[in-house]
This record gives C-alpha cells, structure tokens and sequence, in this order.
C-alpha cells in the first residue's frame, strides 16, 4: 500500500466512527447508514490503479 492509500484508509476509519458515534448519540442512525456509501465510493477510487499511457 502507498502512503496515499494508508492516510486514506485512515482518515474514512476515523470518519467511519465519527458517524457511529454520532449515530449512537442521537439514536438515529440515518446519519451512519448515509456515511457509508460514500466513504466506500472515496476508498474504491483509491485502491484502484490507473491504465498507464504509452
């Protein structure tokens, strides 16, 4: 893994509790189940590679 990916993997981790927690708090987990699209969405673009030009 590159240092990008691993920040990246990171950060969604640490944005991923944040609307647990959140979540836990208010008792309405909308907020959570919205998160997670796209923190999935940022993570799938950072893990796949690019078509290298000739």
């Amino acid at each position: 893994m590159s240092r990008y990916q691993k920040a990246n993997v990171l950060i969604s981790l640490f944005v991923l509790l944040f609307f647990l927690t959140l979540s836990i708090i208010t008792s309405q987990w909308g907020f959570f189940l919205w998160s997670l699209l796209p923190i999935f969405i940022v993570n799938m673009t950072a893990f796949t590679n690019k078509k290298q030009r000739n």
